[in-house]
């Protein structure tokens, strides 16, 4: 009885909790003509549904901007607008409302020669002058980042690993075969050797977490104490292609594919080693203080999360 009331309690209150992770907005400019009468662009502007709502970000430049069409993708909402630069060159562009979101909005301006852009906009400063865009990390590099950062499932499949082995050479290979099986899988998906439906696989990866917790609240032996590496194996095939399923939505840029992928990646490996380390730091701080209670709630809060998210995605399957 005692575990099954915070339990209950962590159900009842999971949807609150967003139940996908935080994917950017996605900004393509691509010029189609360009003379000394100015220039002329179609923008299309992708912008995420978060918990059945969408952003209501709006596209403005220093051209005058005419809407041609709206439409809904895959949870997205896609504007396509004619932006005409001929009294002036594009300079500025800004995503309105970015600043009341926790998103970031990739820029990509392709021109006639073939020259292309890559830029990322965010919240702090939704506005920048192209001809004053200070260089910062490689785009797809703080994509991959931010993608492990707020994508939650896979952050508390990775926590749920770190209950189960505690001894840091189990740790290192754990983490090694995690990152090989999502990094096989995202290579493969996003040069289209390898397509799942998504439903299926995020269900499956919310399914994963809910397994993990139980295991780690049981006082039998699991299958995946026994055999941690291949279980991280087996299921970092699945978050790789929950991985692809975000880097699909922003596609990959034509003339640097490989360097684009290997950028995502090292960016999602980055994030990875730092949500390791500071749970590392937690755990080791609860066992020291001998904080049974505050070192088991995250196994009740994440069984509970995870449970939500599993029979919500199961739901979306059967609709």
């Amino acid at each position: 009885m005692k575990r099954s009331f915070p339990a209950l309690l962590l159900l009842m209150t999971a949807s609150a909790v967003q139940a996908h992770e935080v994917r950017p907005a996605y900004l393509k400019l691509i010029e189609l003509e360009s003379s000394e009468g100015g220039e002329l662009f179609e923008a299309s502007l992708r912008q995420p549904q978060i918990d059945g709502r969408y952003l209501g970000l709006q596209l403005e430049t220093n051209c005058e901007s005419t809407p041609v069409s709206a439409s809904l993708n895959g949870g997205a909402l896609i504007e396509v607008f004619s932006v005409d630069c001929s009294e002036s060159a594009l300079e500025t562009i800004e995503i309105s409302g970015l600043e009341r979101t926790v998103i970031d909005t990739l820029v990509s301006i392709q021109r006639l020669g073939g020259e292309t852009r890559e830029l990322l906009i965010n919240g702090d400063e939704p506005r920048i002058q192209l001809s004053a865009a200070p260089a910062g990390l490689p785009v797809y590099l703080s994509i991959g980042i931010e993608h492990l950062v707020f994508g939650f499932d896979h952050v508390l499949f990775v926590i749920m690993l770190l209950y189960i082995v505690r001894n840091p050479l189990d740790i290192l290979k754990v983490v090694t075969s995690f990152t090989a099986a999502h990094s096989l899988t995202l290579a493969l998906s996003a040069f289209g050797l390898l397509t799942l439906p998504s439903a299926p696989v995020e269900a499956v990866i919310a399914g994963s977490i809910v397994l993990l917790a139980y295991e780690n609240l049981s006082d039998n032996p699991s299958l995946t104490s026994q055999y941690p590496v291949i279980i991280a194996f087996i299921f970092g095939l699945l978050h790789g292609l929950g991985f692809a399923g975000a880097l699909a939505e922003i596609g990959l840029p034509e003339n640097s594919r490989l360097m684009a992928l290997f950028l995502f990646n090292v960016g999602i490996e980055l994030g990875q080693l730092a949500i390791i380390a500071l749970v590392l730091a937690l755990l080791a701080a609860t066992r020291i203080q001998n904080l049974r209670l505050l070192h088991q709630f995250p196994l009740y809060m994440t069984g509970g999360i995870a449970s939500y998210w599993f029979m919500e995605r199961s739901l979306q399957i059967l609709i």
